[in-house]
């Protein structure tokens, strides 16, 4: 298939990841998080809210984990990707500015909602995902992928800055407007990918149980991307804990609230040029290279975080994870697309959102009872950083049809090979 150059479609997907970043900043990094943990500690004592914060993380990612795939072959089938990605966006975005009617009365009531919302917000992104192959050749998809994360940080470090600013003018009053403008805001971007981005043709054969057997059995025949899959598992979960877990584990180390949201913000800022970056060394190199990159920035950030004890520090791994998180997410799901059968890419798209989900609740209550057993959130920082070291070591084994072992980068006269490996 021939793809022309779509540049509205392209920045209509981009706009979405500018949109939907602002729930995953605010609320599941930089704001809720420290906040939500502070109303627990308020109850309980520390390091309660750091412990509950973890399992309410992963409690966020659980109800996907059994309807991603089905969802996934429905959306192949039926040719219903955009409007199974406006119905979950909308349904989180909605819930979203609903914490602002149960916090800071209730933390209880308030992780329910926040759990409804990252469930909402993972689902939708199956289905955005899925539609990044049919947007441009295969020769650029990293660098669209790793433009959509660029816009994303860029649109995520507006909202968080607002919602700072009302936060330090009317207190817990600007911190619930804050969740409002995180539903409006996801919901307005969700506007242009949902109309301008083509639908990618409804794949007929068989009911979607079926469809979904054969995917499965399909999967098994290709190692590589079950290899892929499991190492994305581990480092994606050291990620995932990063960022979900980062100002929690700040403020019970005793940094200012006022620092956690600014490194965060710092975060942001630097991740915009540093994800585009990764998106020309993944074109240059290959994208697991790129990953590789990635994944020993992090590996250091682990290894530092054991010894986080003041503010600068904070902000100096902040710096580091802005750097390296938007290329190891971007490049992550470019190289994925590559291992795909063409015309399935919400069903196996679904695979990699199911391990995403997996991770994402595996490293928070990973953490959760470290720093439970342990008494301090230091042990949960080391079990992240042997996530980075054990994902990076099984995916230098991942070889992809069309580029050069070793390197990833692409070999001359074969850039699409997606099929039969």
């Amino acid at each position: 298939m021939t793809l022309t150059r779509d540049t509205r479609g392209e920045r209509a997907w981009c706009l979405y990841d500018w949109g939907n970043s602002a729930f995953a900043l605010v609320c599941m990094t930089a704001v809720l998080p420290p906040y939500l943990a502070s109303l627990v500690n308020r109850e309980l004592g520390p390091p309660s809210g750091t412990i509950a914060w973890g399992w309410i993380s992963a409690l966020g990612l659980l109800l996907g984990v059994i309807v991603s795939p089905l969802l996934g072959a429905l959306a192949d089938q039926r040719g219903w990707r955009r409007r199974l990605l406006a119905s979950f966006a909308l349904v989180g975005a909605v819930v979203s500015a609903a914490l602002a009617l149960a916090l800071p009365e209730s933390w209880r009531l308030g992780a329910v909602i926040y759990v409804v919302a990252a469930s909402a917000f993972a689902g939708a992104n199956v289905f955005y995902d899925s539609l990044l192959p049919g947007l441009v050749h295969e020769k650029r998809w990293d660098e669209l992928s790793a433009r959509g994360y660029a816009y994303g940080y860029a649109g995520g470090a507006l909202v968080l800055l607002a919602v700072a600013v009302l936060a330090a003018r009317f207190g817990d009053g600007g911190i619930r407007a804050g969740f409002v403008l995180v539903g409006a805001w996801w919901a307005l971007f969700t506007v242009p990918v949902v109309t301008v981005v083509a639908e990618p043709p409804a794949q007929a054969g068989g009911g979607v149980l079926e469809r979904l057997r054969r995917s499965l059995r399909e999967a098994r025949s290709r190692p590589m991307l079950w290899r892929f899959l499991l190492a994305y598992w581990l480092y994606n979960d050291g990620i995932g804990t990063v960022i979900k877990m980062a100002a929690a584990y700040g403020a019970e180390v005793g940094i200012p609230v006022t620092d956690l949201v600014g490194a965060l913000l710092f975060t942001q800022l630097i991740g915009i040029p540093a994800t585009v970056m990764f998106g020309r060394i993944g074109a240059r190199v290959g994208a697991k290279s790129g990953i590789q990159i990635a994944l020993a920035g992090y590996l250091a950030v682990g290894v530092c975080g054991l010894f986080l004890s003041h503010a600068w520090q904070f902000w100096l791994l902040a710096g580091l994870v802005g750097i390296v998180q938007g290329g190891a997410q971007a490049l992550s799901r470019s190289l994925y697309a590559r291992l795909l059968p063409a015309g399935r890419e919400a069903e196996f798209f679904s695979f990699y959102d199911v391990s995403g989900r997996v991770a994402g609740i595996a490293g928070p209550a990973l953490f959760a009872i470290a720093t439970s057993a342990s008494g301090s959130g230091r042990a949960g920082v080391l079990v992240v950083a042997v996530l980075f070291l054990s994902g990076a070591l099984l995916l230098g084994g991942v070889e992809v049809v069309g580029e050069t072992p070793g390197t990833g980068a692409q070999t001359p006269g074969s850039v699409s090979g997606r099929t039969g490996r």
